[in-house]
């Protein structure tokens, strides 16, 4: 399949910087952004319905942070259309027999799949699950994102499983708390589950808040 991406992209990937990659990034621009869009716009032509999830879901939502790969949400009936379009949509299995783990062609970048259905962290069964894309996507920049709550109810769930493997969930809510300035009443949106662990965040912000307030003055 041919690139679909501008061919002075596609002729510099191999001569990438770290420094130019974060600018690149913070500027939305780049292989990962490229990809991202690139991918939204062939996943909208075959008609599968998807949510972004993961690091580019958190940058979405308001915290500026890196990532070097792409996560998308599909459904159940969709992620078969999916597997059956894998090549309009420029991408290719990531490694013999892969399934939900993918490489944009034209630019390297990783795509990992999520299924409805799924459990964040561990895989167990537990009140929360990764769910149909269709019942917690919104629209952002003109690609379907997954909803602040339900983002936060996953990583909180995630990181409460995980909760070293996954420390990175955990910062990514305290991140997002602190860049959109989230209080307590928020969690009245989020899963009964996860609803301490996001409110003991809050009230651990706020007594950092208090403690630097007074070593300033």
């Amino acid at each position: 399949m041919a690139s679909i991406l501008p061919k002075t992209l596609t002729q510099n990937l191999k001569s990438r910087s770290p420094f130019r990659d974060l600018s690149m990034f913070l500027n939305k621009d780049g292989p990962v952004w490229l990809t991202i869009k690139s991918l939204t716009n062939g996943l909208e032509d075959q008609k599968v319905n998807y949510a972004i999830i993961g690091g580019l879901a958190v940058y979405a939502h308001g915290y500026k942070r890196t990532t070097h790969d792409c996560d998308i949400l599909l459904s159940r009936a969709d992620y078969e259309k999916f597997m059956t379009k894998l090549a309009n949509l420029g991408l290719k299995p990531k490694f013999q027999g892969a399934r939900k783990k993918f490489i944009f062609t034209s630019t390297e970048i990783s795509v990992d799949v999520v299924i409805e259905g799924e459990y964040p962290g561990d895989g167990s069964i537990g009140p929360i699950s990764f769910p149909n894309p269709k019942v917690c996507q919104e629209n952002i920049d003109d690609m379907k994102v997954i909803s602040l709550p339900k983002l936060i109810d996953l990583k909180l769930t995630s990181y409460k499983r995980l909760p070293t493997a996954r420390l990175k969930d955990c910062s990514d809510v305290v991140e997002l708390i602190k860049s959109l300035n989230l209080n307590h009443s928020f969690s009245n949106l989020l899963d009964p589950s996860v609803r301490n662990e996001f409110e003991q965040l809050v009230l651990d912000l706020e007594k950092d808040n208090q403690k630097k307030s007074i070593q300033d003055e």
